[in-house]
């Protein structure tokens, strides 16, 4: 009897296996897609083996396979493997993992796609490097060359080059008959990206986020087993595609939190670009002019090789940084200090271009009632309601609920509201109001509904139609727009006391990168941001462009309080709609794994049950647990607590090895 092991995308860590029928027994069956019966119900799966002799010792009756969805196989040795791994270190089934690394919704074309003949077309302009861009590829030429697992780490100051050496590394592994994978933080810097790679390679590029259809995808996972696609700029889940001749993974801005996953399985972009790389015996190059701390931990301590750029090309200088102090000020009508709006007038006077940066979006984060001071929060999470002016409504940032601005307040029933503090469609409305013949660009995320958007945005500042850029985080990453003479922070303080470890790393690096987008030609470049805590050693080391003593005071502190990179964390958060079950369940699995540590004497630490900083979202109430400790111990334990505990209905449980916060 044929028969086909299928892994399923279900929390059950375990293959399930089902007959071939008469009618598919001509077919390829393994690393494709296949529809089988589960229960009631039927569900996409994967086939990992087939076995042409099956012995039924168990006596079970097994079902037959439905349907084969793919002609061809779209697994790979690599990423069944990847999967595995992907399943033991992020706490999720081998099938959940190779539905993350191959999607079921790729959807396989009606009709077959012709294959194409693609042209690398390798164009090398011709100017100088400086002598950092030289050392930086000289390193990773020769690691490529000798196909080393190296993984170098580029601390470079915004300015100094180094896309050209990501290009430069790229075009040394396509010499050497190798593909490369490209990763990029936001879909917004795909399309300036994909141009220049386009320019320098020819068609052998291809573009993947979650803006590309699932059909193009399949195109693309076809392209790149063939051989046709050489090259990937993408987001995040690019480093899963099937390149059979991995050379070089690149992952530009690489302290970003993009590159964490944030749903099941909760993985880390750069520890799944380390283990390809091992089995590719290729080269990873990690690059960031404010790497994440635990990145240069990494450096520090020889694991990653070190490679410094810490000038701008051409020796230019960096943009001044001055900070504007808010302590005294009570009450002031615009958003803009006296000195920030000089600047500004100062910057359009001399026809030149200004980038405005306020990590808000909307009108107000939050409206008032001038009666009782009830503050008007979301109805199925614990903030604020954010005031949108165009058009008029409030909106939850969390979950996306819309309500109609309320005509009197719940509590008292007054009408009067007052609107508190400051987004970036306020500002907007301040800068139409004092600059009426400017041209104003806002990028946030209720402008950038396509990618279209970050494409007009590119282009209409390159091409000068608009003078100022105003926008969340959007604006900090990849730009480089040669008339760009001045950067305003509007609010440094935004991530600043987060109750998170760390929120000083996240404001020293939004300051540090948004002061980068500035005075990259000619023109002479400034930053001024408007903050209530000028004396934070985050924002006074991010003044003076000084990672290195940001660092150290930093990495001080992690040892102190033992938090990465000394230790390993996992974050528990237990949800349910009633906040009395959800803490119940909450103590119940602390009690668990208290036990659970306790029996094995690991030194993990164990913090909580506190309520999670939103303590209500989606209309759940969530409790967490903090654990610290270091990974080995700690993926045992969770593995118990996975196997042991039982959860009450509707209650549910998520966990996140080294989260990205801790919110």
């Amino acid at each position: 009897m044929k028969v086909a092991e299928v892994v399923l995308p279900v929390p059950l860590n375990k293959s399930f296996y089902y007959t071939v029928p008469e009618k598919l027994t001509d077919k390829q069956l393994k690393y494709r897609r296949v529809t089988v019966p589960f229960g009631t119900r039927s569900l996409d799966g994967y086939v990992v083996s087939v076995i042409d002799n099956y012995e039924d010792k168990e006596k079970i009756k097994l079902k037959d396979i439905k349907n084969v969805i793919d002609e061809t196989e779209i697994l790979t040795d690599e990423i069944v493997e990847l999967a595995k791994w992907l399943s033991k270190t992020y706490l999720c089934s081998v099938g959940e993992a190779l539905a993350t690394i191959v999607p079921i919704s790729l959807k396989v074309p009606k009709r077959k796609s012709k294959t194409t003949k693609r042209k690398i077309k390798i164009s090398n302009p011709n100017f100088d490097m400086t002598e950092y861009q030289k050392i930086a590829v000289e390193k990773i030429e020769q690691a490529l060359k000798q196909n080393s697992n190296k993984t170098f780490l580029i601390h470079g100051v915004t300015g100094s080059g180094k896309t050209e050496v990501y290009l430069k590394s790229i075009q040394t592994a396509i010499d050497n008959n190798k593909s490369a994978i490209f990763l990029v933080p936001e879909i917004s810097l795909t399309p300036q990206f994909i141009s220049i790679l386009n320019k320098r390679f020819g068609d052998v590029v291809a573009l993947w986020h979650s803006g590309v259809t699932t059909i193009q995808k399949y195109k693309i996972f076809d392209a790149i087993r063939s051989g046709e696609i050489k090259i990937v700029v993408g987001a995040r889940s690019a480093i899963f595609l099937p390149f059979t001749n991995l050379g070089l993974i690149i992952i530009d801005e690489e302290h970003e939190n993009t590159y964490k996953q944030n749903n099941k399985p909760c993985y880390d972009t750069k520890e799944i670009a380390l283990w390809r790389a091992k089995y590719n015996n290729s080269v990873t190059v990690l690059g960031s002019a404010t790497p994440s701390i635990e990145s240069f931990y990494s450096a520090v301590t020889n694991k990653f090789e070190l490679i410094e750029m810490p000038y701008r090309i051409d020796k230019k200088d960096m943009p001044q940084i001055k900070m504007l102090s808010l302590k005294n000020v009570k009450h002031s009508v615009s958003v803009f200090s006296k000195p920030m709006l000089q600047a500004i007038k100062r910057a359009l006077a001399r026809r030149e271009q200004v980038i405005i940066f306020l990590n808000r979006r909307g009108f107000s984060p939050s409206i008032i009632c001038k009666h009782c001071d009830t503050v008007i929060q979301c109805p199925d999470c614990s903030v604020a309601m954010v005031y949108h002016k165009h058009p008029e409504h409030l909106e939850c940032h969390y979950c996306g609920k819309q309500l109609k601005f309320p005509l009197k307040c719940p509590a008292c029933g007054n009408h009067e509201y007052k609107i508190i503090g400051v987004a970036t469609q306020r500002v907007e409305e301040d800068l139409k109001s004092l600059f009426p013949h400017t041209k104003v660009f806002r990028l946030d995320r209720d402008t950038a509904t396509s990618k279209q958007v970050y494409t007009e945005v590119y282009e209409g500042i390159k091409n000068e139609d608009y003078s100022i850029l105003l926008g969340t985080q959007m604006v900090t990453k990849g730009f480089d727009f040669p008339r760009v003479s001045l950067v305003c922070v509007v609010d440094a303080d935004t991530s600043l006391y987060l109750p998170d470890f760390r929120s000083s790393e996240r404001t020293f690096q939004l300051i540090t990168q948004v002061a980068g987008r500035c005075g990259r030609a000619e023109i002479k470049g400034k930053v001024l941001v408007q903050t209530k805590h000028p004396e934070n050693y985050a924002l006074d080391f991010a003044q003076k462009y000084d990672y290195k003593s940001f660092y150290e005071q930093e990495i001080e502190i992690r040892k102190d309080l033992s938090y990465p990179p000394f230790c390993n964390i996992a974050k528990i958060t237990v949800r349910n709609k009633d906040n009395k079950k959800s803490l119940e369940c909450t103590e119940k699995v602390y009690k668990i794994l208290e036990n659970q540590i306790n029996d094995k004497s690991y030194p993990i630490s164990i913090l909580g049950p506190a309520q999670s900083y939103i303590s209500k979202l989606n209309g759940t109430y969530r409790w967490q647990i903090i654990l610290k400790g270091n990974r080995t111990h700690l993926k045992e334990i969770l593995e118990q607590l996975q196997s042991s505990v039982k959860l009450p209905s509707e209650t549910f449980i998520n966990i996140e090895l080294d989260p990205s916060d801790l919110l």
